[in-house]
């Protein structure tokens, strides 16, 4: 019998992981939910009746792969990274990061290999799933969701990490109340670089999923600085994530909808350099797009911050302001006037979002 046939993910319910945590469920991802097959998810609870949320390696995945010995050991250094990162760090710390209750390793019967596991705390839902239940979210909320994203980047930026997989299903939600929705942490820091530590994917052009990555490595081009290979990407990703918040259209989809076909990614041959400006002419576009979609007050400076946060030239990123200080990639500046829009947006309701 093959090492495949053995390992079955539903015989982890029930385990009692690092004495605490018992695994009651496996989790089902939805059609929606985006990413590679790194990690299995189960729901956890332990005696006082808190709720975690358990990721571990996709032992399942890595043998039914051609070569399960490599694939077994991309994930497990993908593994070792994140919860190293998340000791070395102290990622507990970031208030709008999801922290990180414990780590370690289990054994199940008829299973030669110890499984490793992370328990995270329990989020309800990302935040592509919280749109799709509340079509009808206020801008309020909305804003202060975008928020909270900018707020767990600069956080993690502060303390030389970047993020580089930002997308809708890496966004979760903590409280399913109207008013709670924009309770919102950033999670999965598997595809994330330490400035200070090598990892695993350093090598990879786009560290993250490619379908919310920045135009510069759709294009192939790998910048040899850490702020505009790690940070720009993290910058474009936010924005890209406002977009999709605010409209439920990422900048990346309305820039391949605008492009012409000679010019996209796929079909390109020469540097990104030379193609560039048929790039920004599609933000341009993209742009226009965006803001029509808007039907708010404040959509003129929700649309000036992600136009300077999803620039195509990698080098022009960030706020304005930031870059007259000599500091371009700096995300106070951004999370300081989200803050400002988002109270802004919830005095006309009277009320405040967290």
């Amino acid at each position: 019998m093959s090492v495949a046939l053995m390992f079955d993910p539903d015989a982890l319910v029930g385990e009692t992981l690092s004495g605490e945590w018992t695994v009651d469920s496996r989790v089902t991802p939805t059609a929606v939910q985006t990413g590679g097959n790194f990690s299995i998810g189960y729901l956890a609870s332990n005696s006082s009746g808190r709720r975690g949320y358990v990721k571990v390696l996709n032992y399942e995945e890595a043998f039914r792969s051609v070569d399960p010995t490599a694939a077994l050991q991309q994930m497990t250094e993908a593994y070792n990274f994140e919860r190293d990162l998340v000791d070395r760090c102290g990622i507990h710390r970031l208030s709008r990061v999801v922290a990180a209750y414990c780590h370690g390793t289990v054994r199940i019967a008829a299973f030669p290999i110890p499984i490793n596991y992370i328990v995270f705390e329990f989020a309800q839902f990302d935040i592509r799933r919280a749109l799709d239940l509340s079509s009808d979210l206020d801008m309020a909320v909305k804003l202060r969701m975008c928020h909270n994203a900018a707020s767990g980047l600069a956080q993690l930026h502060a303390i030389g990490v970047a993020h580089q997989d930002v997308k809708p299903s890496n966004l979760l939600v903590f409280d399913h109340s109207t008013s709670g929705l924009a309770n919102s942490k950033i999670a999965d820091l598997g595809r994330a670089t330490d400035r200070n530590v090598a990892a695993w994917h350093d090598s990879f052009t786009i560290a993250g999923d490619p379908t919310y990555a920045p135009p510069e490595q759709r294009y192939g081009e790998v910048h040899s600085s850490f702020a505009l290979r790690r940070l720009a990407c993290d910058l474009y990703q936010l924005g890209n994530l406002i977009a999709f918040i605010v409209t439920g259209t990422t900048m990346n989809a309305r820039l391949d909808m605008h492009l012409h076909p000679a010019y996209a990614p796929a079909n390109w041959g020469g540097s990104y350099a030379d193609v560039l400006a048929y790039v920004q002419a599609a933000h341009s576009l993209s742009l226009q797009d965006f803001a029509q979609s808007i039907d708010h007050p404040l959509g003129d400076r929700i649309v000036q911050i992600v136009s300077c946060l999803t620039d195509p030239d990698a080098s022009r990123r960030g706020h304005p302001a930031s870059h007259r200080a000599r500091q371009p990639f700096a995300m106070n500046r951004i999370v300081t006037e989200l803050d400002l829009l988002s109270r802004r947006a919830e005095a006309s309701l009277g009320r405040r979002t967290q």
